[in-house]
């Protein structure tokens, strides 16, 4: 069997997501492989995304350490803003006092 993942997209703007798993059926006199199904909707249009079980597979591996990355880099940028603002305003009352 080929593993063959797709996307469909129409617009941006996405505020809903749905996944449901699609068993292996028949259309149009063809086999059609198991897929997960993601649909995105909102905004002005929808995105579709069929993944083979085996791309399903290896997303799933793959988000826990790429959002574990995301969450890293918000948390710096949040420190690096607050330590901004402290050297600042320690800058801004050290001149005050000049």
């Amino acid at each position: 069997m080929i593993a063959m993942s797709y996307m469909d997209v129409m617009s941006s703007g996405h505020d809903e997501i749905s996944v449901e798993y699609k068993s292996v059926r028949q259309s149009g006199g063809m086999t059609l492989p198991a897929v997960v199904w993601v649909d995105l909707e909102g905004g002005r249009g929808r995105a579709h995304l069929a993944l083979s079980i085996e791309h399903a597979r290896i997303l799933a591996e793959r988000l826990p350490r790429l959002l574990m990355l995301h969450d890293a880099a918000e948390r710096l940028a949040a420190e690096m803003a607050v330590d901004s603002e402290n050297t600042d305003s320690a800058e801004q009352s050290g001149q005050a006092a000049a």
